[in-house]
């Protein structure tokens, strides 16, 4: 019997509701509930495109630019990386990097698509 007919005989007899079996079983283990949010959340699974990009960004644009720009968004679709800039001299710096950046990319992974980078 489920706890929902339990409930409603326990209202037509006007007795109290018995124990609710669900409260009886142990609590979930703090390394059940990390799995369980892993495998849900694919953390640990494998990177993105933009993770690797991300975790290789000093070595793509240079350690001296790394702290000054980031990678915004990559667009898979349209092949375009989106890159974020601190000020209108960094901007123009990566600008003339474009190509070394764009042959950077494509050594981490020649599957990817990246034709073109934007900088804003």
């Amino acid at each position: 019997m489920n706890l929902n007919e339990r409930k409603l005989i326990a209202d037509f007899t006007g007795l109290p509701l018995e124990g609710d079996p669900r409260k009886n079983r142990p609590p979930a283990t703090m390394e059940d509930i990390v799995e369980k949010i892993w495998g849900t959340w694919k953390i640990g699974a494998e990177s993105s495109p933009e993770q690797i990009i991300s975790e290789n960004w000093g070595k793509i644009v240079g350690h001296g630019f790394a702290n000054k720009c980031a990678p915004e968004k990559l667009d898979v679709t349209r092949g375009v990386l989106i890159i974020k800039t601190s000020g209108g001299a960094i901007k123009q710096e990566l600008a003339f990097k474009r190509k070394s950046i764009l042959k950077k990319i494509c050594q981490l992974d020649s599957t990817w698509k990246i034709k073109d980078i934007r900088i804003h």
